[in-house]
């Protein structure tokens, strides 16, 4: 990039998945907006960001995200539009399992009774 340019992104988030802040499930999302780099020798718009990192209390996951060539691109998107469809189907199954798991009233939540 020009020195004078800032560079602009399509997303740029870093999120806590946990509402409790001391655990460390993470999301981060770059993907760099190429929209304004010239088509020129350096082709740096081929190599701009694209990053997809997820992680839990132990583990992580990075996912290559390569949008070097138009088979790399597809196959990117083919990617994502499969994760979204999965994720958007454990939310809905988990929606629903929460809705049944909150309507049985003869089961107790003993997970912060005392102890004798």
């Amino acid at each position: 990039m020009d020195s004078g340019k800032t560079q602009r992104y399509h997303v740029r988030r870093r999120e806590f998945l946990n509402q409790d802040l001391e655990l460390p499930a993470f999301v981060i999302a770059v993907i760099q907006d190429t929209t304004d780099l010239p088509d020129d020798e350096d082709q740096r718009w081929k190599w701009a960001q694209a990053i997809l990192d997820l992680g839990d209390c132990y583990k992580r996951v990075s996912f290559d995200l390569n949008m070097s060539d138009p088979e790399e691109r597809a196959n990117t998107l083919h990617k994502i539009n499969l994760l979204a469809e999965v994720i958007n189907e454990v939310r809905d199954a988990i929606e629903k399992e929460v809705e049944s798991r909150n309507a049985r009233p003869h089961v107790q939540d003993h997970s912060h009774a005392a102890v004798a």
